[in-house]
C-alpha cells in the first residue's frame, strides 16, 4: 500500500477499524476456538503422554510446513490487496471506502481460514466465527455513517 501512496503516512483504515480488528473481529473467534475446539479431553492427554511425541518429532508441524504457511500468507495478502485495488483503481471509490473493503475481506479470510481448522463445532464456535463477520459489517456500516469520521 505504501508504494502507491508515495510513502505517505496516510492509512486506508480508520483508527477504529484497526482497533476493532485486533480486539473484536479476529481475536474473539480465535479465543473461543482455542477454548472449545478440543480433540481429546485433558484426562486422555494426561493418561497418554505418547500423544505429545508427534510434536517433539516435528511430525505435525515442521519447517517445511512453516514455509508453506508463510508463502500462502504472502499469496493471500497480495490477492486481498491487489484485487480490490485494481478493480477500483480508476473508479469513484475513495481511500477509506477501499480500506473498509479491505477490512471486510481480511476478516472474512481470517475467519474462514480459522473455520477450516476447527475440528469440533459447537454453538459458541459458530457464533464467534460467523458472528465476527457479521459484527464487522455492522460496525463498518455504523462507523461509516458518522459525519465526523473520515470515511463518511
Amino acid at each position: 500500500y505504501i508504494l502507491y501512496t508515495a510513502f505517505s503516512t496516510t492509512s486506508a483504515l480508520t483508527d477504529w477499524s484497526s482497533v476493532f480488528y485486533s480486539v473484536i473481529y479476529t481475536s474473539v473467534p480465535t479465543i473461543i476456538v482455542g477454548i472449545f475446539d478440543k480433540n481429546l479431553s485433558h484426562k486422555t492427554l494426561l493418561e497418554y503422554p505418547k500423544l505429545y511425541r508427534a510434536g517433539h518429532r516435528q511430525e505435525s508441524y515442521n519447517s517445511r510446513l512453516f514455509w508453506l504457511t508463510m508463502i500462502d500468507t504472502v499469496w493471500q495478502s497480495l490477492v486481498l490487496f491487489y484485487v480490490p485495488f485494481l478493480v477500483y483503481r480508476f473508479g469513484p471509490i475513495d481511500i477509506w471506502s477501499i480500506g473498509s473493503l479491505w477490512t471486510i475481506a481480511v476478516v472474512v479470510l481470517v475467519n474462514v481460514h480459522l473455520a477450516m481448522d476447527i475440528h469440533r463445532w459447537v454453538f459458541l464456535t459458530h457464533a464467534a466465527t460467523w458472528g465476527s463477520i457479521l459484527i464487522t459489517y455492522v460496525c463498518l456500516v455504523i462507523l461509516d455513517s458518522f459525519p465526523s469520521f473520515p470515511n463518511y
